[in-house]
């Protein structure tokens, strides 16, 4: 799997933690986009985890890790809802910024990843890039497996992990 123009990260210091932006066009109109993001059972088809409820107002929501049974529930908050345009979520220790631009025959995904470990950033980045393939085919109408958690080996996470680290200048830090 190879990167492409579209799909470079940006990777920005925000403090003592670290910003992971990534951005792709969606061949979709806006409102797709955003029940694709927000509701529970279609997030699970393509996301990281699975929120116990839809993602369509603020509060407490338990995110249940895809295919790592290892992993234990982690509670998340959904921070801030403008629908259709942008959805915070707290997750973990981590915060996802979703922002939505576009109109009804495409829209401008936006997703900003705030974590703490820099080194983390390559993961970060290969991880959302499958869950984003995903995302692009579910609207697509494909029956899209499951990219997330273990199964993202099978899915060229490990190539797709060294290309970040060569884009993000992290070779060095990562071989270490």
């Amino acid at each position: 799997m190879i990167i492409t123009d579209k799909e470079y990260p940006r990777l920005n210091r925000d403090g003592d933690k670290w910003v992971l932006v990534l951005v792709r066009t969606l061949e979709h109109p806006i409102d797709e986009v955003w029940a694709t993001l927000t509701e529970a059972e279609q997030l699970a088809s393509w996301g990281p985890f699975k929120p116990e409820r839809d993602l369509v107002s603020v509060g407490a929501v338990q995110l249940e890790h895809i295919d790592m049974p290892e992993a234990e529930t982690m509670q998340g908050t959904v921070l801030e809802v403008t629908a259709p345009e942008l959805l915070v979520l707290q997750w973990g220790d981590d915060i996802l910024r979703w922002e939505l631009s576009g109109d009804k025959e495409r829209t401008i995904l936006v997703l900003k990843h705030r974590f703490m470990e820099h080194k983390q950033a390559p993961s970060y980045a290969a991880g959302w890039h499958l869950c984003l393939a995903g995302l692009a085919g579910r609207l697509e109408g494909k029956d899209m497996p499951s990219m997330v958690g273990h199964k993202a080996y099978n899915f060229g996470y490990k190539e797709l992990y060294a290309q970040y680290a060569k884009l993000l200048g992290m070779e060095q830090e990562i071989s270490e």
